[in-house]
């Protein structure tokens, strides 16, 4: 539920400041989704390297070395939030976040059948449940992201 709550609270927050004309006022609706997903991309990112303990029990059995595959989700996470910002790797950043989206899939399924406390969320097997509803939200948001304004 944090989730939701970063991305939307980041969006709402481009949004006020654009439409006030404080900042972004120049951003279209697409841009400044793109900024509230890079928010949350860095935010989500940088965990994997402070509650890495927590994350490893979300990786399949079946993948090796589940502390590398944390680590390295977290750096996939910020230099796409990176790429997000940038107008010309914008659309590239989007499809290949959807994608990873799709690939976290299973690890998201993992934390919600095993309740797998993290800390810092709303830990509750329900709450894991629902998170696996946000993924196709996130998804879109991403593939939104990716298309470029004219």
């Amino acid at each position: 539920m944090i989730t939701i709550i970063v991305l939307l609270g980041s969006f709402a927050l481009f949004l006020i400041l654009s439409r006030s004309g404080l900042a972004f006022r120049h951003q279209s609706k697409r841009e400044l989704a793109a900024y509230a997903m890079a928010v949350f991309l860095v935010f989500f990112g940088t965990s994997h390297f402070f509650l890495q303990e927590e994350l490893v029990a979300m990786v399949p059995d079946f993948l090796p070395y589940p502390v590398f595959i944390v680590y390295l989700t977290g750096i996939i996470e910020i230099v796409l939030a990176a790429g997000l910002i940038i107008p010309g790797t914008r659309r590239w950043s989007g499809i290949l976040l959807a994608i990873y989206f799709v690939a976290v899939f299973p690890a998201n399924v993992i934390k919600a059948m095993s309740d797998i406390e993290i800390g810092g969320t709303f830990n509750s097997p329900a709450m894991s449940w629902v998170r696996l509803l946000f993924q196709p939200i996130f998804i879109v948001w991403a593939l939104y992201c990716s298309k470029v304004d004219r």
